[in-house]
């Protein structure tokens, strides 16, 4: 059957892709391959707990495996290549004689393409891929386990005449009519693992930074088409002028709207896929139908896709505009607290065998998707990784700020201090870490273009943005110029109060030998020099002091002794832990400001998710015998 599909701009969501120029293509001629309940991802070989309506390939079933879907003999898409299914749950229309209608629905699906990297293209959904999108039993928007932008519902007021006339809500009880129709829309995400095809709580998609725009995070790499599937509901043929509030209710017996959900099993021709997302025919022009690309429009057929029928039986008949007496399956309609139970239980139809079969493989074990790798690059060398970004970019974080930041400077930095990420931010900041957080996302160069505070020529990342490097050799802390074992790097000083508070003393003949012994005469592990003649003492690091500082911001000679250095003179400290082996100790365990905290992440190895360092230094020594203290006078201590 025929059904209108209603063409519509996607107010926001689309505006923000045009701003983007951001490649896409729409499919408008989708036709109800059938509505049942069956859910191959969810219920395997069994019957799905509620009714969706479902679009594709005709091998839908029970099970999934893509080798049986690709081989389906039609699909309700009018693009024949792709034998995959998509479907949302049926929405039913609540009569007041207690019945409910199942509603017809135009439908189709848009494929944003938008790249990580300008010379990526986006990949083919990899064989064997499942998804599922949304909370079917969300009740409020908090619960939806989405983005906010990721589930949409539109009320096609005065569509035709000024499509501005069109409302936007949170979900579907409009109070008003849709002369025009209900648009559900719901919004995959397209970044895949690249291992995993599927697991039960999603987390083998993410989505980008921004949505479905932006950059794919580090432990998603491989970018897939981004689907945005829609369904325009004919309220207006069933219920004309009757406003929607109170009328409307999912399959699943949600009557707040925020249940809606939608699934996706991959049927694609991979390789006609893989060629259309290449060909410069098909991208790089912006929005488009799919029948515009040569490559799909060899495979259009509208004629094979209103005609396509499930091949493998039918569960159970469920009719357009046919009321039933209750809602498919055990389904009571209700909007708040938890789902209603059936007295007595509801039985479900038998299942015909053919609907049935044997699952495909849940990880992928090919070759066509390689992951990042961080293997091939050089030892004792610094290479660069490309421009990331994100709320927490590297792992065991250490940073300073340069005014004459160049890479070779960052890179000294973080060598020093043992670490194999060396990053550049601002023009003037550089970062070290461990490894990358796999939260992190990879952007294009183009958002690492801030020239360097200290060399013009060179870029020093951006905005937010991280320029990095990597050097699989930076393991060892080595601060240059410092033999001493017990000398823990330079350090900076506390903000608004002092990095180590127990003691502190302004000693004019200051030494180290000097600062240390005054640090164990008042019971602290840590002793800390600055100015050239300040030492002071304490437990650990405090008001926010004790960050790795590069070893040249530590150049005052000390006030005692002209060949030694006492520190900075920009508040920042040459600090000494005393129970290291090579002095003089105490009973008090002290811990490096550097740890590490292993990730257990499945990032790949690219990303830095399965690498980190651990450089936690935790050392406990006994205490010397006693020692004959130095009596102060009061003027030795500055308050």
């Amino acid at each position: 059957m025929l059904v209108l599909t209603v063409l519509i701009p996607l107010l926001g969501f689309l505006n923000q892709a045009a701003a983007q120029a951001v490649d896409a293509w729409h499919l408008d001629t989708m036709y109800t391959l059938i509505t049942e309940r069956l859910d191959p991802i969810i219920n395997p070989n069994g019957v799905s707990s509620h009714a969706h309506r479902i679009l594709g390939g005709s091998n839908f079933g029970a099970n999934y495996n893509y080798n049986l879907y690709d081989s389906s003999s039609c699909s309700s898409a009018a693009v024949q290549a792709d034998n995959s299914n998509y479907w949302m749950p049926q929405l039913f229309w609540k009569e007041t004689n207690g019945t409910f209608t199942p509603l017809k629905a135009g439908t189709r699906f848009y494929y944003f393409l938008a790249r990580n990297k300008p010379d990526i293209p986006v990949k083919a959904f990899p064989p064997g891929l499942r998804m599922v999108i949304g909370n079917p039993n969300a009740k409020d928007s908090s619960s939806t386990n989405l983005p906010a932008p990721a589930q949409g519902f539109i009320c096609l007021k005065d569509h035709f005449s000024s499509p501005t006339g069109d409302k936007a809500g949170p979900d579907f009880n409009f109070a008003t009519d849709c002369p025009q129709g209900l648009t559900t829309t719901i919004k995959f995400p397209p970044c895949w693992d690249g291992v995993n095809l599927y697991k039960p709580d999603g987390s083998h998609m993410a989505f980008t930074d921004n949505l479905q725009y932006g950059s794919c995070p580090v432990s998603h790499p491989i970018r897939l088409p981004a689907i945005m599937l829609e369904y325009v509901w004919q309220t207006y043929n069933l219920r004309p002028g009757v406003p929607l509030k109170g009328n409307l209710v999912w399959a699943n017996g949600d009557t707040t709207g925020y249940g809606l959900h939608a699934d996706f099993v991959n049927g694609w021709d991979t390789a006609v896929l893989n060629q259309a997302l290449n060909d410069p025919n098909c991208v790089g022009k912006g929005e488009m139908t799919m029948t515009a690309c040569p490559v799909l429009a060899q495979h259009m057929n509208n004629a094979a896709a209103l005609a396509c029928r499930p091949a493998r039986g039918v569960l159970e008949t469920i009719q357009d505009g046919v009321a039933l007496p209750s809602l498919p399956g055990c389904n009571i309609p209700w909007s708040s607290g938890n789902k209603p139970t059936c007295s007595p239980p509801v039985s479900n139809p038998g299942l015909p065998s053919g609907l049935t079969g044997q699952d495909g493989s849940l990880t992928y074990t090919g070759s066509d998707y390689p992951l990042p790798s961080l293997t091939s690059y050089p030892a004792n060398k610094w290479s660069r990784v490309g421009c990331q970004g994100g709320q927490n970019s590297l792992l065991n974080v250490i940073q300073y700020t340069d005014a004459a930041l160049t890479p070779a400077r960052c890179q000294t930095y973080c060598s020093e201090w043992g670490m194999q990420f060396s990053a550049l931010i601002s023009g003037s900041y550089c970062q070290c870490g461990t490894g990358l957080d796999p939260a992190a996302f990879m952007y294009p160069d183009a958002h690492c273009k801030q020239p360097c505070s200290g060399a013009s020529g060179f870029t020093c990342g951006g905005n937010g943005k991280l320029e990095l490097f990597y050097n699989p050799s930076s393991t060892t802390v080595n601060h240059p110029g410092v033999t001493d074992p017990q000398h823990v790097g330079c350090r900076k000083e506390g903000n608004g109060g002092r990095a180590l508070a127990a003691s502190y003393i302004s000693y004019d003949p200051m030494t180290i030998e000097w600062c240390k012994n005054y640090c164990i005469a008042q019971k602290q592990p840590l002793a800390g020099l600055e100015f050239g003649r300040v030492c002071m003492c304490g437990p650990s690091f405090a008001n926010g002091g004790g960050v790795p500082q590069p070893q040249s911001y530590c150049n005052a000679p000390c006030s005692g002794n002209s060949k030694q250095i006492c520190g900075g003179p920009a508040a920042t400290l040459s600090v000494y832990n005393l129970t290291l082996p090579g002095g003089p100790g105490t009973s008090s365990a002290v811990t490096s400001a550097i740890t590490s905290t292993k990730s257990s992440t499945n990032a790949p190895s690219a990303s830095g998710g399965t690498f980190t360092v651990t450089k936690t230094v935790t050392v406990t020594a006994a205490c010397t015998a006693g020692r004959k203290k130095r009596s102060l006078r009061h003027f030795d201590f500055l308050h």
